[in-house]
């Protein structure tokens, strides 16, 4: 049976690394078929082991042997299917964390999954070839990385961007953002695609919808309907939040079954 794990790390790393989540199918003679995956808005470094992961995201089929992966921001579901005697730890990125060491231009990621040494990015202690990582060597592999990361220029704007988002729940606008930032929709919209790989408006749509997701999926009381629901969750009416919902998460929140994805714990 597939194990599904999360993991806190410490104050140091919690700057940078917002949890470890785990698809452990190790122990398991048979395949997990058609998991699905939502966007969260994070990048995600992925150490796979075993016999690896077969994944489909929006531009590719790929399959993931053992070894060590960076996710872009994907923008809808994606389907993963984990293979017998594998499993894949993740360490999710903070949104603004690949601004602080690499200029490259995270829209070319987006919706990709590729071997980490194959994105330009040069982390240290890469451990590609290796088919056992334990929590342990992970966490040494993410403080190595990210302990001596410094402030960019950009960096402060698209941390607080994000913040501003996220701290919303999706809800404030860009020309909000730039007034609280004292910068320009242009200069914001351009510097949020490049350290993001998504505009701030894609950003907050995903955070928006992961909050509904979590309120379907963890119901403070079960007599919610969904028209209350989209109400909750501030989209203009029901017919632009079951819109979205199709979009994103590739069924409707009516047909919506919560375990064919795989979703955070309730906090």
């Amino acid at each position: 049976m597939l194990k599904y794990r999360e993991y806190q790390v410490n104050n140091k790393l919690a700057v940078f690394i917002k949890k470890l989540w785990v698809l452990d199918n190790m122990d398991n003679a048979f395949e997990v078929p058609d998991k699905s995956v939502l966007p969260n808005g994070c990048f995600t470094i992925a150490f796979i082991e075993g016999r690896g992961l077969q994944v489909k995201t929006k531009k590719a089929d790929v399959f993931l042997k053992p070894g060590v992966y960076f996710c872009g921001q994907i923008t809808e579901a994606i389907t993963v299917n984990i293979l017998q005697h594998s499993k894949a730890t993740m360490a999710q990125l903070f949104a603004w964390v690949p601004a602080h060491f690499t200029n490259l231009d995270m829209s070319q990621f987006t919706d990709l999954i590729i071997p980490l040494d194959d994105t330009g990015i040069r982390l240290s202690e890469n451990q590609a070839n290796q088919n056992n990582y334990t929590n342990r060597q992970i966490i040494k592999f993410l403080h190595t990385n990210f302990k001596g990361l410094f402030n960019k220029d950009t960096t402060p704007l698209v941390i607080n961007s994000c913040k501003l988002i996220l701290d919303s729940k999706g809800e404030i606008g860009v020309a909000e953002i730039c007034k609280k930032l004292n910068c320009s929709s242009r200069y914001l919209q351009k510097k949020f695609s490049a350290h993001i790989g998504l505009s701030p408006k894609e950003f907050a749509i995903i955070i928006k919808l992961r909050n509904a997701v979590d309120d379907i999926a963890y119901p403070a009381d079960d007599t919610i309907r969904l028209t209350q629901l989209a109400l909750m969750n501030n989209f203009y009416d029901q017919a632009h939040f079951n819109n979205t919902f199709q979009t994103i998460v590739k069924t409707s929140p009516r047909k919506f079954n919560v375990p064919d994805y795989l979703l955070s714990l309730k906090k």
